[in-house]
């Protein structure tokens, strides 16, 4: 019994302090950045920022993600990552959020620049104890040359704001993304 307490205070502890990885990386030269919606938590007052960049001729080159640390976000700074399009495209995809060595959400998927269409799938951590995952699909569509959004894949709703969910083991949900229980 002692193992098992041991193992889900280590749980909350390492998923309490999921932060994006501090890395400045400034944008390349020739790319703009197109914003999609906001993400938040229940932990803390973060928020962080995700657009897709463009390069020329409007192609879709990867995801850029700002995060600005809130009042109470305790260590974690400001970071700004870079997720190149082959990255996401990749069978893993790549990790949108991590903490203490944990990997908990990943972006993976498919964006047709030419038809303006994309097909993502979110993974998150639900329970760190025993290593599960779940996932929900967001759809992303281009509205003009320069002007995409994030779509609901189970209601068609635009997406604007994002709200990671959680609760002692990992991750209950990702709001607006995720259908409802």
């Amino acid at each position: 019994m002692k193992l098992i307490q041991s193992f889900c205070i280590l749980a909350f502890v390492l998923l309490c302090g999921i932060v994006m990885p501090a890395s400045a990386v400034p944008l390349p030269q020739g790319m703009t950045t197109v914003p999609l919606a906001t993400i938040t938590n229940d932990r803390d007052t973060s928020v962080s920022e995700i657009n897709l960049i463009l390069g020329s001729q409007a192609m879709v080159r990867g995801i850029y993600l700002e995060t600005k640390a809130g009042a109470d976000s305790g260590t974690a700074a400001a970071s700004e990552q870079i997720h190149w399009l082959g990255g996401i495209e990749s069978d893993d995809g790549v990790v949108l959020g991590q903490g203490q060595g944990v990997e908990a959400i990943f972006l993976r998927g498919n964006i047709e620049s030419q038809s303006g269409y994309g097909s993502l799938v979110i993974r998150y951590l639900t329970n760190g104890i025993f290593g599960h995952y779940d996932e929900c699909r967001v759809d992303l569509q281009r509205l003009a040359p320069q002007k995409w959004q994030l779509v609901n894949s189970y209601n068609n709703k635009p997406i604007e704001h994002i709200e990671v969910q959680t609760w002692a083991l990992g991750i209950s949900t990702i709001g607006n993304v995720c259908p409802a229980a």
